[in-house]
C-alpha cells in the first residue's frame, strides 16, 4: 500500500514541483487527478503547515484550469483515494466544471460596532414549557440573520458572479460571502463593489481573492 497527502483534485495532469520542501506530483484517481505529496503520517496542525498548504494549493491552482482544494489532514491510501473519487464521481465532475476558470473572491460586510453573539439554546428543565414552545426557543436561538447589505452586494455583481455562498457573521463581521468569478471578472467584479461601497452608511466591505475555490469544494471523503 502506498499513502498520499492530497492537496486537491484537478482537471487535468500538470508538471510536479516543488514548493516549501514538498514534492507535488500529479496521479490518476479514476476519471480525475489528485495532487498529492508521498507522506506516510499527516503532519501537525500549525499555522507554518496551514500556510504551507494554502501557497501549495494556489500554485496547483495556477497550473490548471479546474482545482477542488482538500481539507487539511487528508491523508488516503491511494486505493481508498481511487475509491472515493469513483463514489463521488458525479459532484466531483460538477463541482469541476463550476471551477473551471474561475476563482474565489470573499467578500466581508463589516459593522462599525460588534453585534451581540448568538444566544445559546435555551435549557430544558429551568422552567416549565410545552415541548412546542422549547423547540421554537431552540430554533430562534440559533437563527442568524443575513444583513440587507448582502442583498445589495449580490444585486451589484449578480451578472459576474457564477455561484455565491453567503454566511451570517459574529463580531465586527455582519456576514460573508464567496463569490466564483471568472478570472476575466476579477477588476470589474472590484469596481463594481467598490461603487456600491459608497453607498453604505452602516457596514464596510473588506474584499479578499483571488484564492483557488475553497468554499465551493463538495464534500470528499465519507
Amino acid at each position: 500500500m502506498s499513502t498520499v497527502y492530497v492537496f486537491g483534485l484537478v482537471d487535468a495532469k500538470a508538471g510536479a514541483f516543488t514548493e516549501a520542501g514538498h514534492r507535488i506530483e500529479f496521479v490518476p484517481a479514476g476519471a480525475v487527478y489528485a495532487a498529492v505529496e508521498r507522506l506516510g503520517e499527516r503532519p501537525a496542525v500549525s499555522e507554518e503547515s496551514l500556510r504551507a498548504q494554502h501557497r501549495i494549493v494556489e500554485r496547483i491552482a495556477a497550473k490548471v484550469d479546474a482545482v477542488l482544494p482538500a481539507r487539511f489532514g487528508s491523508l488516503v491510501d491511494l486505493d481508498e483515494l481511487e475509491r472515493v473519487v469513483a463514489l463521488r464521481r458525479g459532484g466531483i465532475r460538477d463541482a469541476l466544471e463550476l471551477v473551471r476558470g474561475r476563482t474565489q473572491m470573499t467578500v466581508r460586510l463589516l459593522d462599525a460596532v460588534a453585534r451581540a453573539p448568538v444566544a445559546p439554546p435555551p435549557h430544558r428543565g429551568a422552567v416549565t414549557e410545552s415541548g412546542t414552545a422549547y423547540l421554537q426557543a431552540r430554533r430562534q436561538a440559533g437563527v442568524r440573520v443575513l444583513p440587507p447589505a448582502v442583498a445589495a452586494v449580490t444585486g451589484a455583481v449578480r451578472d459576474i458572479v457564477a455561484a455565491e455562498r453567503a454566511e451570517a457573521g459574529e463580531g465586527r463581521v455582519a456576514a460573508t460571502l464567496y463569490h466564483l468569478v471568472g478570472h476575466a471578472g476579477v477588476e470589474k467584479y472590484r469596481k463594481r463593489l467598490a461603487a456600491l461601497q459608497a453607498g453604505l452608511d452602516q457596514q464596510t466591505l473588506s474584499i479578499s481573492g483571488p484564492w483557488p475555490p475553497f468554499a465551493f469544494v463538495p464534500e470528499l471523503w465519507p
